[in-house]
């Protein structure tokens, strides 16, 4: 399978690059609202803990990300804005992360979990102390969710781009 130009372009830029910097952004102010008023984020804690809430990311961040751009994905496919993936181009793992959305969007969720809890965990695990000052532990939570969205929404637009249209 060759992509053209035209695909690679709109999966680095318009669903990596442009998915960046609206995670950052997004996350920034849910991190604001989330730990404002306090100076610490305690690392452990399962209610507002710093890990417990990158471990969630790890779900959330694809589940939520593939209920918004797939939709965004279609419309663009069928009016041209975005390409289409021939359907002799299409790979087979793409039918396993087809289906109806919210299955759709669990199952690129799960395969976050899957793929990233675990570092974290261990990141967590060797690197933070008993609590992470809110400011540092807002900046490092909204810099991982740039970094995942680059790689959680290409494949996301890509599974949308496969599809091919009824009739």
């Amino acid at each position: 399978m060759k992509w053209s130009r035209k695909i690679m372009q709109y999966l680095l830029i318009d669903q990596g690059v442009v998915p960046f910097f609206i995670n950052i952004v997004v996350n920034v102010v849910i991190g604001t609202l989330t730990f404002r008023g306090q100076d610490f984020v305690e690392t452990w804690t399962w209610d507002k803990g710093a890990a417990a809430d990158s471990i969630g990311t790890c779900f959330f961040l694809p589940f939520i990300t593939c209920l918004i751009a797939t939709p965004i994905v279609r419309s663009q496919s069928q009016n041209g804005t975005a390409p289409r993936i021939l359907a002799s181009d299409v790979p087979c793992w793409t039918q396993l992360m087809g289906g109806h959305l919210l299955v759709r969007a669990a199952k690129f969720g799960i395969v976050g979990m899957l793929l990233f809890a675990a570092p974290v965990y261990a990141a967590y695990s060797a690197f933070a102390a008993d609590a992470i000052e809110t400011i540092r532990f807002i900046a490092i939570k909204s810099i991982f969710a740039g970094l995942f969205g680059i790689l959680a929404t290409p494949p996301i637009a890509f599974v949308a781009m496969c599809e091919q249209p009824e009739g």
